[in-house]
């Protein structure tokens, strides 16, 4: 765990500047989906560059960031497991890049679901395991994927783990292997899914310092992903996933989410 790793994202956030544009993509369709104004939450806020982009193009919504390290520009330090916040503060809970790296992802969204109203909005960006990405994470990206992990329990029990530990396949895992009422008894309705290519983000290196792409094609290597959509499920990179808080379960946790059958396989 390290301030120091995240000062240097925020140095090569400014000397790559096609890092910016590549990331606003998904900046952008994520906060198409929040309402007009409202108190949000980032969680896993990191480098902090959501929040900057959000001030700069939905002012009336009052962000507050929260991440495991302390920084000086995001709001709070804390567990995205274990939320400082009352029950229902918040209108919308978003992330990026958070839940891939989490011990436990049930505590995570149980406790989303505790600070959401009913209806509330949970949307994260997170990578994406399709044909074309799923050789790119699994041995070539400094996280991998491990095809045989539980998502529910990724990193054993979570003891020692190092904040940026991360795993590429976890969210995907969680999507496409968990049931509509093991979502429920965590207080949510099933996720809705929207996929991005991935061309413009590797060409970028990433935090990397390698770039094979200049600024000036930034572009058109962003027009080459718009024009993957049709046939996205096979290039993906990226994900927003996102989930609505269920009307029914006011305080849903963990612990006190109703049964399911067969039993929830995070319990």
């Amino acid at each position: 765990m390290s301030l120091e790793r995240l000062l240097e994202h925020r140095r090569t956030w400014q000397r790559k500047q096609v890092l910016s544009g590549v990331y606003e993509v998904w900046f952008a369709a994520l906060l198409e989906l929040l309402p007009e104004t409202g108190r949000v939450l980032e969680l896993g806020a990191g480098p902090g560059f959501l929040a900057g982009y959000a001030a700069r193009h939905r002012p009336r919504l009052s962000w507050t960031s929260l991440d495991l390290i302390p920084t000086p520009w995001n709001d709070l330090a804390g567990d995205a497991q274990r939320l400082p916040f009352r029950a229902g503060s918040a209108s919308a809970v978003v992330a990026v890049d958070l839940i891939h790296h989490l011990a436990r992802p049930a505590l995570f969204f149980a406790e989303v679901a505790r600070v959401l109203p009913a209806g509330g909005l949970l949307g994260v960006v997170e990578p994406w395991l399709s044909p074309f990405s799923h050789p790119v994470y699994r041995f070539l990206h400094e996280e991998g994927y491990r095809p045989a992990l539980d998502p529910w329990r990724p990193f054993a029990d979570g003891a020692g783990k190092d904040a940026f530990e991360g795993d590429s396949g976890v969210v995907t895992n969680l999507v496409r292997g968990t049931s509509e009422s093991e979502w429920r008894a965590l207080g949510l309705e099933p996720p809705g899914l929207r996929l991005f290519g991935g061309f413009a983000y590797l060409l970028s290196g990433g935090f990397r310092r390698l770039c094979l792409l200049p600024r000036a094609l930034l572009p058109v290597a962003l027009r080459v992903d718009r024009a993957a959509r049709a046939i996205a499920p096979l290039v993906a990179l990226r994900a927003l996933v996102t989930w609505r808080r269920a009307a029914w379960a006011p305080g849903a946790s963990a612990s006190s989410a109703p049964a399911v059958s067969p039993a929830p396989r995070w319990a």
